[in-house]
């Protein structure tokens, strides 16, 4: 059946369809579940967290979950539901301090606060000729397109003359940000800063997940890994066994959220900030195991929650 002719199906018929995967309803009843999935939530989201579970290999349940219950991929996403929450704050908090070191970066190196903005545009023409790309026209463009913003318009209308740089990172997405700033690290020769750089790239993808409401938690399983972690990051965490640390940052989203933890503990200079995001992340780690009577020791989940834990209580002691 080609999946365009798939029907589409109504709560009751959900339901139907779970349990023809093995899903049961026992700690929360259809009805309280066909309620759930028409008023606070939607179908394609919830089974989403199923991979998380394992399944039977043979016999006559071939292919059906393993005591898996509606109550636990209810209970997933709304635990990841606090976890992007948490993300977006932590990744709003990131971004602005970096946005603070570099301008302290640009006082401490004695720098024209225009010109460094007018020679990363030459910069970005000189290699935009060398590679056949085309950022320097796109960044334009976008400046150009947002004359008219009601939050950063104002400011572009300003600098028609040219951009001071205290002016430029406040008009700027992330991407052209972390470009602007690792052109400046480049310039100061400023290690800490290319660190900064590849902390921020790193966790891009999950601030951009968490802002679309993407699902974070959907599959926690260990997975081969794709990137290596921040070497800083791991010897932040060198007090987990190797092994643990192995397994849990091989999955691609546990790792982007450990590096956002670390990324916004290193880059963060707010006491106060720092105090609130302990206290939220320490309320986060509690609701995930509210109900963790709900998982198998074989699922992920656990394992995962209580890395997540470990790392959280390196970082961020409770206040």
């Amino acid at each position: 059946m080609n999946a365009h002719d798939q029907p589409l199906l109504d709560s009751k018929q959900q339901i139907e369809h779970m349990k023809g995967k093995g899903i049961h309803f026992d700690i929360i009843s259809d009805a309280d579940a066909e309620s759930y999935l028409r008023e606070n939530n939607n179908y394609f989201k919830i089974r989403a967290y199923r991979k998380n579970f394992d399944k039977y290999v043979g016999g006559k349940n071939d292919g059906k979950y393993i005591d898996l219950d509606f109550a636990a991929l209810k209970d997933l996403s709304i635990i990841d539901m606090r976890l992007r929450y948490a993300v977006i704050h932590m990744a709003l908090d990131t971004e602005h301090f970096l946005k603070v070191k570099l301008l302290q970066k640009v006082e401490l190196n004695r720098e024209d606060g225009y010109k460094i903005v007018s020679d990363y545009f030459s910069d970005l023409q000189n290699r935009d000729m060398a590679n056949g790309t085309h950022f320097y026209n796109q960044l334009t463009d976008e400046l150009n397109r947002n004359k008219n913003n009601p939050y950063c318009g104002g400011i572009i209308n300003a600098c028609s003359d040219g951009y001071s740089v205290w002016a430029f990172i406040e008009v700027i997405p992330l991407g052209s940000l972390l470009s602007f700033y690792i052109f400046c690290a480049n310039r100061f020769h400023d290690r800490s800063m290319v660190n900064d750089y590849h902390l921020m790239k790193d966790i891009r993808e999950l601030r951009n997940a968490a802002a679309h409401n993407n699902c974070i938690l959907h599959d926690m399983k260990v997975h081969d890994q794709r990137h290596a972690p921040n070497l800083n990051m791991l010897s932040a965490i060198s007090s987990i066994s190797k092994s643990t640390r192995q397994k849990r940052l091989s999955n691609e989203r546990m790792r982007q959220l450990c590096t956002l933890l670390y990324a916004h503990r290193m880059l963060v200079s707010s006491p106060g900030v720092l105090d609130h995001t302990s206290t939220v992340l320490h309320q986060l780690i509690d609701r995930m195991f509210k109900h963790k009577n709900y998982y198998s020791q074989t699922s992920p989940v656990l394992a995962s929650f209580s890395f997540f834990q470990k790392i959280v209580e390196i970082f961020y002691k409770k206040t």
